[in-house]
């Protein structure tokens, strides 16, 4: 369950995604807590394939650029309106499962991509509008765009090669639609669209005061179902609670310090790209940790809602156990009509 794959560990990613964060962590200095937008929307693009060789760059990377952009603006305007907001994190969620079935690292872009709308719900009182954050968003991606595409010139990159897709998450060859009522994968999306709706509700119904974290939580376990489905899910769990404790205490520590709570930030950032492919446990307490450092960077209590947040992960863990019983339960029922 906690196997180390050290073939996987990609350290000139994360040196380069660090790079390209620390320009966002010194523009916090100056513009203070939106900047962290751009430093997440270089984190969604440097999570890319380098376009394959012929692939013109607008075709391959703009749309994800223009897309998080408005994701980005509608998730800050929509605010603390827990109907709109589920059913923005339903659609989004749904997607991001159907785009994952393309390989690992569209599957780890989509969820960076999909935490960050659940968080961005969450800033419509930080003084900042729904403008300044897609605009920082934006700069942010496309500086990952840039580093991406610089990448696939140099030869360094996969060339937008075929990661291998986990067992259990092969790519649709139908239609979106289509997929979406038939293919395993096009199921189980539509599930987890339902699971993370639900866990925006639940969040902002028990939890007004940090509602993002229960559907990040869910977000985070409910990765595509494989044939280890519970072990799976006991690492994702385990990765994200050991996140939550670790991340926590150690913001509680810095306290209001801007600078090391953006050191922090900038640490698990660089440690997340590096180790992306190599355990799924791993990566989850990494970016939970992120995530944690994000919300105190953008003014969360890190001390007061500690307690909170374990309620949270808790019964988002359970919600996304339920979806991922739903999901096997239709794989069951569909090998024994076949």
């Amino acid at each position: 369950m906690l196997r180390i794959d050290r073939q996987r560990v990609d350290l000139r990613a994360g040196v380069l995604g660090l790079a390209v964060l620390s320009v966002f962590a010194v523009a916090i200095a100056f513009w203070g807590p939106v900047a962290i937008a751009g430093a997440i929307g270089a984190l969604v693009l440097l999570a890319t394939d380098p376009p394959p060789a012929g692939r013109p760059l607008a075709t391959a990377l703009l749309p994800l650029v223009v897309g998080g952009t408005v994701l980005t603006f509608i998730a800050v305007w929509i605010g603390g309106r827990p109907v709109p907001a589920a059913i923005l994190v339903g659609v989004v969620g749904v997607a991001a499962a159907l785009h994952a079935g393309r390989s690992r690292k569209a599957e780890i872009r989509g969820l960076i991509a999909t935490v960050w709308i659940i968080l961005a719900l969450t800033l419509y009182d930080t003084g900042v509008g729904a403008l300044g954050y897609a605009v920082a968003f934006a700069a942010g991606a496309a500086a990952g765009a840039g580093v991406t595409w610089s990448r696939s010139r140099s030869g360094s990159g996969e060339g937008g090669g075929s990661d291998d897709v986990e067992a259990g998450t092969a790519a649709p060859t139908q239609s979106p639609f289509r997929a979406l009522l038939t293919s395993p994968l096009g199921q189980f999306a539509l599930l987890r669209g339902i699971g993370l709706a639900v866990a925006v509700l639940l969040g902002f119904a028990l939890f007004p005061a940090h509602p993002a974290w229960l559907a990040i939580t869910c977000l985070i376990v409910m990765r595509p179902p494989t044939r280890q489905a519970l072990v799976v899910g006991v690492q994702r769990s385990l990765g994200t609670g050991v996140g939550v404790i670790v991340a926590v205490a150690v913001a509680g520590l810095i306290g209001e310090n801007t600078p090391g709570l953006v050191i922090l930030f900038l640490a698990s950032a660089f440690l997340m790209i590096a180790v992306r492919e190599v355990n799924y446990a791993l990566f989850a307490m990494l970016l939970t940790a992120l995530i944690v450092y994000s919300q105190r960077i953008l003014g969360a209590e890190a001390a007061e809602s500690g307690r909170d947040r374990l309620g949270e992960t808790l019964l988002g863990v359970v919600v996304a156990f339920v979806v991922l019983g739903l999901a096997e339960a239709l794989t069951r029922a569909r090998k024994s009509v076949a």
